[in-house]
């Protein structure tokens, strides 16, 4: 996001909640092609409205999140979910009161 969006800083925080709201509603579905970018009226860029989003429990046994290796990439998936969003949010460079806020 951070190659592609001249408003990272406010957008890293959305998708945090998006992925935060996949997790908490068993949306094993909440693959790459469900998170987009739009181009705005002044020819910038933000993430899209969030779209695709089910429990997909309901219908199938799946995984707690579409993309193979999970919320992070196996070297850094370490301790618990709550850990790892955590981390996810450091390393987005979401400060630490707007992700205590989203979580």
């Amino acid at each position: 996001m951070r190659s592609y969006l001249t408003a990272y800083k406010l957008e890293a925080p959305k998708l945090l909640k998006i992925l935060i709201f996949n997790f908490l509603f068993s949306n094993g579905d909440a693959h790459f092609k469900n998170f987009s970018i739009l181009e705005t009226s002044f020819g910038d860029y933000r993430l899209s409205p969030a779209y695709d989003l089910l429990n997909s429990r309901i219908h199938i046994e799946d995984r707690d999140f579409a993309l193979d290796d999970g919320l992070l990439p196996r070297n850094l998936a370490h301790g618990t979910i709550a850990m790892q969003f955590a981390k996810l949010a450091k390393l987005a460079e979401i400060n630490e009161k707007t992700f205590q806020n989203i979580s």
